[in-house]
């Protein structure tokens, strides 16, 4: 790090960038200024370089967001390619129960908000088509 005044510099220790934006670098609170000397950039490129470290990443995060490890997570995000309500391709999500953490299927984005809004239930989903079928009258 080097400093001219009060504002701080960081030198990435990858690519060489010279730079006082702070935000172009790899948060860390132990560091001083609370960023390191790595910009994100190389940062992303360096993640990218360790698939090890980012499969167990997600076999951690598949365990603690849906109950399965990744490989079955893998495994049932492949059995569909598109939303099975709407059919869209972009953006799927794994839907499942939040109570028994049971896989449903696979949404889209905006249907699986919609269905969490409506209360995840099909109580909630009636009481909407009964109000769409009162607005129709």
């Amino acid at each position: 790090m080097v400093s001219h005044g009060a504002t701080p510099i960081r030198k990435c220790v990858d690519c060489g960038l010279l730079s006082g934006k702070m935000s172009l670098f790899v948060k860390n609170s132990q560091s001083k200024f609370g960023r390191r000397n790595l910009c994100i950039e190389c940062a992303v490129k360096r993640n990218e370089q360790h698939p090890k470290s980012k499969d167990w990443k997600t076999d951690h995060q598949t365990k603690k967001r849906y109950g399965v490890d990744a490989e079955t997570y893998k495994r049932l995000m492949a059995t569909s390619s598109c939303c099975q309500i709407c059919e869209k391709t972009e953006e799927l999500c794994y839907d499942h129960c939040h109570d028994t953490m049971k896989f449903r299927g696979i949404l889209c984005r905006g249907c699986n908000r919609s269905l969490g809004q409506l209360g995840d239930n099909i109580e909630g989903i009636q009481k909407v088509l009964e109000y769409l079928k009162k607005a129709q009258e």
